[in-house]
Order: structure tokens, then C-alpha cells, then sequence
């Protein structure tokens, strides 16, 4: 439901972003692919250097040093990108230890509950009394216990539970620790990508403000220049896209998908830099998201972008919902995939249900209905 990256979003204790999971020759042509249109942007960013600073007036100040701000403006776009890689990584690894959590967590929950049931059983046997503060109730009890024919069956099947158990917390515990040294590790990277960018935006000033004083030669060369720099960070951005893409399509785009809804860049490769597991990245991965803002604020900026909107649901559409009840002070977004009547529709969404978890959920009235975007 935030606004744009670079943000990083916590849910019961949990991080995550993209996990890119598409098969390895498929990403390695990918990258391949990306690598070479960077690598020759660059040349020919390069080469655009030299020529200006070959040029008679490579003496004068405003030239000078509007070079030097065209070429701090890419180091730190260098520098962003990379960040955003790493924090992309560390995001991934968050991800994989919620899951693990997860499965861990169950595997935990069903042991005590395997103990719980002999422990019942042999109470009822020995009526000593001894067990009564841990029994726990299960109908089906009788059932697991028909397969431990002897007494030494059960108490075999008792130690292996409690070794097992205590094997469980072990990893659990170490799953849990490994969980907030990677948060730490993601906020910290959070916080240099925001810095980067601020630091880029100061960049621009002084570059606009040393090259509005350039005239012939030196401005086209300048402008060609970061024509070119601009693509190598357009080029950059859908190298991320095709990673969510190809992340998405092998089925770990996402936390869950539930009730059949569509997955994360169901319909190709787009750019989503919105934050991971948000409805508003969910939304952003189906529809070419160009304005900004939080959740409550798309049918403001959507329209300021010059999106139609209305109040009648469309099949494609996103629907933009208030802050509160039953939504958050971000308010929420979702896509539109089937409508029923004028005040009742279907939507796929995000972070109903928890961050990264994709449901489907059907709605009968436009209450707290801000807008739809068509």
C-alpha cells in the first residue's frame, strides 16, 4: 500500500522483496542481453566524454564543470543500481527465511500435536495422572495410535517426537536470528539508497545549472551525453523488470497466490518499483503504473497523470479504496477482474491477507470506493 521504492515494508516480523527464481539459462540470456546494451551505452557514453572535453572551451568553468556533475550524476546511478541489487538479494534471503519459518513452524505445530495425542493415550491407559497439564485433545488420536501395537512401540515413537521437537526449536530459534540480522542488513541498505538518491538529486541542480549557460557544440554534446546515460539507467530498469517477470512466471513472484487469482506480471515484463508484497506493487505488476503516491493517493495523481476515471467498475480497472475501515492509513488498490453489476465486482490484490499474499476477493458495494482508474 506504500509509495514508490526505496522503502522497505515489515509484516509480523518479515521482510521481503522479488525472489528471482526463473530457470538459470533463461536468466543467464537475460542478462546477457541486458549486460551488452549497457556495456555499449557506455562506450558511447565515453566516447561522448572525450569529445567534450577535446573541445577549446574544455577550459571553461561552466563546461568543466558541468562534465564533472554529468559524470557524478552516473557514478551515483552506478552506485543506486547496485544498491538496489543488493538490497534485492537481502530481500530475497528474507524471503526464503519466512518460507522456511513457515514450513518449520508446521512441522513443530504437527509434532506437538503427534505427542499431545500419545500422551493422551497413555494418561488414559495408566489413569496415573501424570501427563494431565500437557494432554491434548484430537479426535483423531485413536487413529494414529492404532498403528503403535506395543507399549515399547509408544514409547519409541515418544522419544523420537520430543527429539524431534527440540530439534525443530533449535532451527527455529536459528531461523529467527538469521531473520533479523537480515533486516538489519536490509534497513541498512534501505537507508544508503535513500541517501543515493538525494545525493543524485543535488547532482542534478548543479548539472542543469552549469549546462543552461552552454551554447553550440558543447550543450548538443552534453545533451547527447546524458541522452545516452538515461537509457543505460532505462536499460537498467528493465533488466529489473524481466528478473520480476521471470521471477513471477516460475511461480515465486509472490508469497501465495490464492483463489485462482492472477499471478505478479501475469501479462509480461513491466517495470514495478513499488515495494514488494504492497498492493500497490501487486496492482502496479498487471498495469503500466506511471504516477506515484501511496494507495489513497493513485485516483488523485492517476488523474493528474491524465488516466479517465469513474465510479462504474470496468473489467481491467483498478480500484482505488480510502484509509480505514478495514484498510490502512495507506489505503489499498486493486485490479478489477470481473464486475457482477454497477455497485458489485471481483478484484485480485496484495497485503489483504498479508504482505506478498495475493487473494481474490469479491466486493458489493462502492463503499470506500475513492475511484477507478480505466
Amino acid at each position: 500500500m506504500l509509495a514508490r521504492r526505496v522503502s522497505l515494508v515489515a509484516s509480523a516480523g518479515a521482510i521481503a522483496l522479488l525472489v528471482v527464481g526463473s530457470p538459470f539459462s533463461q536468466n543467464k540470456v537475460l542478462a546477457d542481453q541486458f549486460t551488452q546494451q549497457i556495456q555499449s551505452l557506455s562506450a558511447q557514453a565515453n566516447a561522448l566524454s572525450h569529445a567534450i572535453a577535446s573541445l577549446n572551451g574544455a577550459s571553461s568553468a561552466a563546461l568543466g564543470n558541468a562534465l564533472a556533475s554529468a559524470q557524478a550524476i552516473a557514478n551515483t546511478q552506478a552506485q543506486l543500481a547496485q544498491a538496489q541489487t543488493e538490497l534485492d538479494h537481502a530481500n530475497q534471503n528474507l524471503a526464503n527465511t519466512t518460507v522456511q519459518i513457515q514450513t518449520v513452524q508446521s512441522e513443530y505445530t504437527a509434532d506437538q500435536s503427534d505427542l499431545g495425542q500419545i500422551l493422551k493415550h497413555v494418561y488414559e491407559l495408566t489413569d496415573d495422572g501424570s501427563v494431565t497439564a500437557i494432554l491434548v485433545d484430537s479426535k483423531s488420536f485413536i487413529d494414529a495410535m492404532d498403528a503403535l501395537t506395543s507399549a515399547d512401540q509408544v514409547s519409541a515413537r515418544v522419544q523420537q517426537l520430543v527429539s524431534q521437537i527440540h530439534d525443530t526449536r533449535e532451527r527455529l530459534s536459528q531461523l529467527q536470528k538469521q531473520q533479523v540480522q537480515d533486516q538489519q542488513h536490509a534497513n541498512t541498505l534501505v537507508n544508503t539508497l535513500q541517501s543515493l538518491t538525494g545525493q543524485q538529486q543535488g547532482e542534478e541542480i548543479a548539472y542543469k545549472q552549469e549546462a543552461s549557460s552552454l551554447k553550440g557544440k558543447a550543450a548538443t554534446l552534453l545533451a547527447q551525453l546524458q541522452s545516452v546515460r538515461s537509457k543505460i539507467v532505462a536499460v537498467r530498469q528493465e533488466q529489473e523488470a524481466a528478473a520480476a517477470a521471470a521471477a513471477a512466471a516460475a511461480g515465486e513472484g509472490a508469497a501465495r497466490v490464492l483463489d485462482g487469482a492472477l499471478r505478479p506480471f501475469a501479462f509480461g515484463p513491466i517495470f514495478d518499483d513499488y515495494p514488494w508484497g504492497q498492493c500497490t506493487w501487486y496492482v502496479a505488476s498487471l498495469r503500466n503504473v506511471y504516477w506515484s503516491g501511496n494507495a489513497w493517493q493513485w485516483a488523485a495523481t492517476a488523474q493528474a497523470a491524465g488516466r479517465p476515471e469513474g465510479r462504474t467498475p470496468r473489467v481491467g480497472s483498478l480500484v482505488v479504496f480510502g484509509p480505514g475501515h478495514g484498510y490502512s492509513q495507506f489505503g489499498h488498490v486493486a485490479y478489477v477482474v470481473a464486475v457482477q453489476g454497477s455497485n458489485s465486482f471481483t478484484v485480485d490484490e496484495a497485503n489483504m491477507l498479508g504482505l506478498g499474499v495475493v487473494d481474490q476477493r469479491h466486493i458489493g458495494s462502492l463503499y470506500d470506493v475513492e475511484a477507478f482508474i480505466y
